[in-house]
């Protein structure tokens, strides 16, 4: 397995340390897939915010998952997407490839990052002054609530 390597940041005159990793669940109903992000602000490593995007937590969000979910990616992608099921067309004929494919959030961008570091600052994190983690095991719901930039990988 290949170490996650810690890439650099800079936000608002502060220097960031992130990786991404995927991983896989012991216990789980749905899915096992996870992307996990790790964020440290530049000398307070006892303070990182630890975000678990699981596909697992679509049960909690008020979508129907038949018809709407978001799907984790393939181990070593870091790419969310919203998937959303469209049913055939009359007379037999079907969507062109990607339609059903709609929105990519992809975690290795750090265009990403940096919104989701601007979030959890505004909205909890404090790594200056706390000195554990700060983690979000549903990280999932977020993406719905931050203007994530969208990509396409």
């Amino acid at each position: 397995m290949r170490k996650n390597i810690l890439r650099k940041i800079k936000i608002d005159n502060e220097t960031y340390l992130w990786k991404r990793l995927h991983l896989h669940l012991t216990n789980y109903e749905y899915s096992k897939c996870v992307e996990k992000v790790v964020i440290y602000l530049e000398g307070y490593k006892k303070s990182p915010l630890q975000l678990s995007f699981r596909e697992e937590d679509n049960l909690t969000l008020k979508s129907d998952v038949k018809k709407e979910k978001w799907s984790v990616g393939y181990p070593d992608d870091g790419v969310i997407w919203l998937y959303k099921y469209k049913p055939h067309l009359p007379n037999n004929k079907t969507y062109p490839v990607n339609k059903q494919q709609t929105d990519e959030i992809n975690l290795n961008r750090p265009a990403v990052i940096a919104e989701l570091i601007r979030y959890f600052l505004h909205n909890g994190w404090k790594p200056k002054e706390s000195i554990r983690p700060y983690i979000i095991e549903d990280a999932l719901r977020f993406l719905e609530i931050i203007a994530l930039p969208k990509s396409t990988t």
